[in-house]
């Protein structure tokens, strides 16, 4: 166990990482690229571990997944825009409208009902500042390639990080400040935790010669 700093309080659930999902926002994209869906009867959505049979004319759907099956509720929400739709799941279990469903027991749910953490919420201190460094890089920079471009760089050590073609300038700044920001905060707290590591003489010496 640990504190609730410590993330020991989430290491008794899963992390989602670890678990198949199903996409909604893809689903949806799946049915809309299909142009002879309005005549069709039902379409087949597959994926690892069974089927979406999604019913055109009623407009409802099933999963059938490991020999079993279970009727899957959907919700039609508009886009920020107005214009563009974005469909969603109803976990079964607990009728909550969400994007994920993560398979877990021949079941498909929520994460909330399959108890399942990202794997950020479940490391603590410099390791947990390294994932949200990765995250910041990989995800909102979109720069997926820094270790086979750095192989003697450690994220916390690096530098260049080029700016993703269609990005603006201003919004790149922005990200790029952030993720100083972070590395900042992570030699501080390095710093800070080998000097705790230091005998308790040498610590009061340092502190001395400090003031």
């Amino acid at each position: 166990m640990g504190n609730y700093r410590s993330g020991g309080h989430n290491k008794q659930h899963g992390t989602i990482e670890k678990y198949r999902r199903l996409d909604s926002f893809r689903f949806y994209d799946y049915l809309m690229g299909d142009k002879y869906l309005y005549c069709k009867t039902s379409v087949k959505y597959p994926f690892n571990t069974g089927d979406i049979i999604y019913h055109a004319q009623s407009k409802t759907a099933e999963i059938r997944t490991g020999g079993s099956y279970y009727d899957l509720e959907l919700s039609r929400v508009p886009w920020i825009d107005g214009k563009s739709i974005r469909m969603y799941f109803h976990c079964s279990c607990c009728g909550k409208r969400v994007r994920y469903l993560y398979h877990k027991k021949d079941w498909y749910m929520c994460r909330n009902c399959a108890k399942l953490n990202y794997r950020i919420q479940q490391v603590s201190g410099l390791d947990k500042m390294r994932l949200q460094m990765e995250r910041l890089v990989e995800r909102e920079l979109n720069y997926t390639c820094w270790r086979a471009e750095n192989p003697n760089a450690m994220i916390e050590t690096l530098y260049y990080i080029p700016k993703p073609r269609y990005m603006r300038h201003e919004k790149y700044d922005m990200l790029l400040k952030k993720f100083r920001q972070l590395q900042e905060e992570y030699n501080k707290e390095l710093l800070r935790q080998c000097f705790n590591l230091l005998p308790s003489r040498m610590r009061m010496e340092m502190m001395k010669d400090s003031r």
